[in-house]
């Protein structure tokens, strides 16, 4: 498990919570100078059981580094369709100049030092973390996180009943991690990196200029879950008397808060995760400013194993279903955690994910085995019956000043205007699959990736830089 320490102590100007306290045990991790962990310091710190999951860790390739004479052939090839054969004569002569000058073996050999370093596992992973997500100012959602669309359960049309599956499903995955028994992804006899399941559970993206920190918490003493109802927040412990609380217990639990909630208003505070991460950041400051008792509820809501969203939608075509799970409308979210469920009043569910420490293989894994274990009943739902004595679940209620509330109706503002600008259109083509591309020799995901090029340059006349992920 998660051991329960300080990975380190972060300056008072960038720190990501207000304080660590014994019940959170905040692991954290940052990009920002101040505050600056290299991945194979991190690794060292939190991977110290390696257990089933992490057992071909020290096995996997380091990211090589290639050499110059690769490296700019490579990039005039990249760019070559993207520039006029003007621009792209000027570009060719100034790489080739580039490869004469000391300036560029003098950064290679830089480059070359920096991979060499000792405990130094990946040379590019802090830069591109910094780079393409905690410094990336734009709203995490719709530009930044993705999402999943559930199958339905037809075992559970009742909200509350399949949040409460998806929950204990959820949960035994989260054992999984946490006792390091989880077999690693295989890409047949190749094992994919297992690292980023650090921050699948209890983890939390924090708000700091100019480049946002990670948080991650330790898992045995966190083992409550955050709920979000019409706006409002609420922590619910899943364990009682050293017992996971039961499927039936769960839905009973949700089912309060959403009396709860459903009788009063509140000021949606969450809408402030929706907007540019410098206001988001100086917001942040705000809420903290405004009552000590903001920065425990805010380090109560970030420490949570993940977070439910009830939604009292009911959406039913695929856009309607897709807009919710994608953005919603702004305020019933937590956008800043790694994981959160939604459930809407109808029953359709989904999950929304937060890419800065997360990619796509780990959040897949999860979602297919939930919808396994729900959708074939095989969950353990653990006792119909409900203790009486179970404590309800605790509302996080913000302080909430004027200078406050006026962020908040800013930050909605903007995100309103900031969806209302986008289309979505969901197609699910049956024309042929992925097998039929393999077949015509081609990658599929290749193949999607160039028929969104190909759209796109209809659409707008020109090409635009994409990125794909690898893996050594």
């Amino acid at each position: 498990m998660l051991k329960a320490v300080s990975l380190l102590k972060p300056s008072s100007a960038s720190r990501p919570l207000n304080k660590i306290t014994s019940t959170s045990r905040l692991l954290t991790r940052s990009n920002s100078t101040a505050m600056r962990l290299s991945n194979a310091e991190l690794i060292k710190s939190v991977d110290q059981t390696p257990g089933e999951l992490f057992k071909y860790q020290s096995q996997l390739p380091k990211l090589p580094v290639p050499k110059l004479s690769e490296t700019l052939p490579k990039y005039l090839k990249t760019v070559e369709p993207l520039l006029s054969k003007e621009e792209l004569a000027h570009t060719t002569k100034t790489v080739e100049e580039f490869a004469k000058s000391a300036q560029g073996q003098e950064l290679q050999r830089r480059l070359e030092a920096r991979a060499a370093e000792p405990g130094r596992v990946n040379w590019l992973e802090e830069w591109w973390n910094d780079l393409s997500y905690m410094g990336y100012r734009d709203p995490v959602t719709p530009y930044v996180s993705y999402f999943y669309a559930y199958k339905d359960d037809k075992l559970r049309r009742k909200a509350t009943q399949r949040a409460a599956a998806i929950v204990r499903a959820a949960w035994q995955f989260r054992a999984q991690v946490e006792s390091r028994t989880l077999a690693p992804e295989m890409a047949r006899d190749t094992p994919f990196c297992s690292h980023s399941y650090n921050y699948m559970f209890n983890a939390t993206r924090v708000p700091v200029r100019p480049s946002d920190v990670e948080a991650v918490f330790d898992l045995a003493a966190n083992t409550h879950i955050t709920v979000v109802r019409n706006n409002q927040f609420f922590a619910l412990q899943l364990i009682h008397d050293g017992q996971l609380l039961s499927a039936a217990e769960i839905e009973s639990q949700l089912d309060r808060i959403v009396e709860q909630a459903d009788s009063s208003a509140a000021v949606p505070v969450g809408v402030l995760t929706a907007d540019n991460r410098d206001l988001w950041a100086d917001n942040y400051k705000l809420l903290l400013a405004a009552s000590p008792k903001n920065a425990q509820t805010l380090e109560t809501l970030q420490s949570s194993a993940f977070t439910v969203c009830l939604d009292d939608s009911r959406p039913v075509t695929r856009e309607e279903y897709h807009r919710v799970y994608w953005h919603g409308n702004g305020r019933n979210r937590w956008f800043d955690k790694s994981l959160q469920f939604i459930v809407c009043d109808n029953g359709k569910a989904g999950s929304l994910a937060e890419h800065s420490s997360m990619d796509g293989t780990p959040t897949c894994r999860l979602s297919d085995y939930i919808l396994d274990q729900t959708l074939n009943n095989k969950v353990d739902l653990g006792s119909s019956a409900v203790r009486p004595d179970l404590p309800a679940a605790e509302p996080l209620v913000f302080v909430t000043p004027p200078n406050v509330v006026r962020a908040i109706e800013e930050a909605a503002a903007r995100f309103d205007k900031t969806v209302g600008d986008h289309q979505l259109k969901v197609l699910q083509y049956e024309g042929f699959g992925k097998d039929e591309i393999k077949k015509l020799g081609f990658s599929p995901d290749g193949f999607a990736q160039m028929m969104i090029q190909l759209g796109y340059y209809k659409l707008n006349g020109v090409c635009r830089a994409t990125y794909e992920a690898a893996a050594t």
